[in-house]
């Protein structure tokens, strides 16, 4: 944070807080006229003194599930602005710090862990969507921004609103952070916020829908056109590839509510089971816009399926194990611990465990590197990088996957004929599929160094080929 000048936080702030009020006044006060407006300072779950139906829109920022912790944040503040302001105002500060029972946000802290703050944030949101129901009009609308790539935190907003009789009517992602800022720069983060917009369901006891249907009818089918027909309506956008998978949650979830409830056999249909769905779509989309439409998810072993469905969404950054968890179900491809010498021949992906020195903790003594492509430390998967990648494996690959990263080793330590050598020995019939991996993994890579590297081996090679 730049403290002084022109360009400070401070600064910053005092412009968006100007613009604000602009903004504001340019919308309330149009034609001369004074508005009538009434503040209230309150929670959410009881708006005392609002009557039933007479509220045509309520617009809403609600907590990001367990992104921020607004009210433990303050306190930091609190205990001085205490000191200094209570004799002026003393009804802001009885307490000692801030109230944190009634803040609507899952604090595994003060819930007693992560299910038990799910709930109690499920529970608290219900408690408002329950309330501004009373209070809109049939023809009313609720609008909310919600920023948050966890399906947890998806799956619980969701739930809670649909379950207290709201129907999602939209769902439109619109930039709200920016991707050099310190807390996203260089991370697989979400720089969207996905605004929702929903109606009051006013008619209840509806037959349950079926998830698979007969001749493309069931949910599950709706679910997948939305979310391509939203893919193509947002390109124009430009989203990055996490930004693509939350508004392909958002599309999902709003075919979910209009057809709630749902059922898939005997089984309820919840929020998790649209957004996989959801997913798959979104990462069959990945690989063919990555690969200019030249592979698809059936092209490869699964192991390296997965892994370029996780690079064209993450790159080699990390990302949280629980995302990579649900979209390897959505795929039908397992995350799997796999120690050295393993045989990539079932529909899993093989993820070591690195250790504080970056080596695997499955590995032997005399093991240099990851015998699998996924590196887990912790909470957080990522993608090894060719030189992370044990020799043994690399000389042996057992996926196209390792050949890709065999050939680019090859390449660093012996330029373009060894490169081209061993994919001589290896690529085999898969020569040309090697070829478009190397491709995307040159397109898509962040690291400028390794990018033009593999631009370097990718030339070689296409010169050889017209000659």
């Amino acid at each position: 944070m730049i403290f002084t000048g022109p360009h400070s936080g401070a600064a910053w702030g005092l412009s968006q807080i100007v613009d604000a009020y602009k903004g504001i006044a340019a919308l309330s006060f149009q034609e001369g006229r004074t508005p009538d407006v009434t503040i209230r300072n309150g929670t959410a779950a009881w708006l005392d003194g609002v009557a039933d139906g007479s509220v045509g829109l309520v617009c809403m920022d609600p907590p990001y599930y367990n992104n921020v912790q607004y009210a433990e944040l303050s306190d930091y503040f609190y205990v001085w602005q205490r000191r200094t302001l209570a004799d002026l105002y003393p009804d802001l500060f009885r307490r000692r710090l801030t109230n944190k029972r009634d803040e609507a946000v899952a604090n595994p802290d003060r819930d007693g862990g992560a299910q038990p703050a799910k709930a109690a944030y499920e529970r608290l949101m219900g408690e408002i969507f329950t309330e501004c129901r009373r209070v809109v009009k049939d023809d009313g609308l609720l609008t909310m921004m919600f920023t948050h790539k966890s399906q947890d935190a998806w799956e619980t907003l969701t739930r809670s609103l649909i379950e207290h009789g709201w129907t999602i009517t939209a769902a439109v992602p619109v930039e709200s952070e920016t991707s050099h800022g310190i807390h996203t720069r260089d991370t697989a983060s979400a720089i969207s916020s996905i605004f929702i917009t929903c109606r009051k369901r006013l008619t209840d006891g509806a037959e349950p829908a079926s998830w698979t249907g007969f001749g493309g009818s069931g949910v599950a089918q709706r679910i997948r056109r939305a979310v391509a027909e939203g893919l193509e309506e947002f390109a124009a956008l430009g989203l990055n590839p996490v930004d693509e998978m939350v508004s392909g949650y958002g599309r999902a979830l709003k075919v979910l509510s209009e057809q709630w409830p749902v059922l898939d056999g005997d089984e309820e249909v919840g929020p998790v089971q649209a957004m996989n769905e959801a997913s798959r779509v979104v990462a069959e989309h990945q690989i063919k816009r990555i690969t200019g439409g030249r592979l698809q998810v059936d092209d490869l072993a699964p192991e390296a399926a997965m892994a370029l469905t996780f690079y064209g969404i993450y790159g080699l950054a990390e990302f949280p194990f629980d995302e990579a968890l649900n979209l390897s179900r959505s795929l039908g491809i397992a995350l799997e611990n796999k120690a050295a010498g393993y045989e990539a021949n079932g529909r899993f992906i093989g993820v070591n465990t690195a250790t504080r020195t970056g080596r695997s903790r499955t590995a032997r003594a005399e093991d240099n590197g990851f015998h699998a492509p996924l590196v887990r430390r912790g909470s957080k998967l990522r993608l090894a990088r060719p030189d992370e990648r044990d020799p043994r494996r690399l000389e042996h690959p057992r996926t196209e996957w390792d050949i890709l990263q065999g050939m680019l080793m090859a390449h660093e330590t012996g330029d373009i004929p060894v490169a081209r050598s061993y994919l001589d020995q290896h690529g085999g019939e898969r020569r040309e599929l090697i070829r478009d991996l190397l491709d995307v993994w040159a397109t898509a890579m962040a690291d400028e160094e390794m990018r033009k590297k593999a631009r370097e081996l990718l030339f070689g090679l296409n010169l050889d080929e017209n000659r």
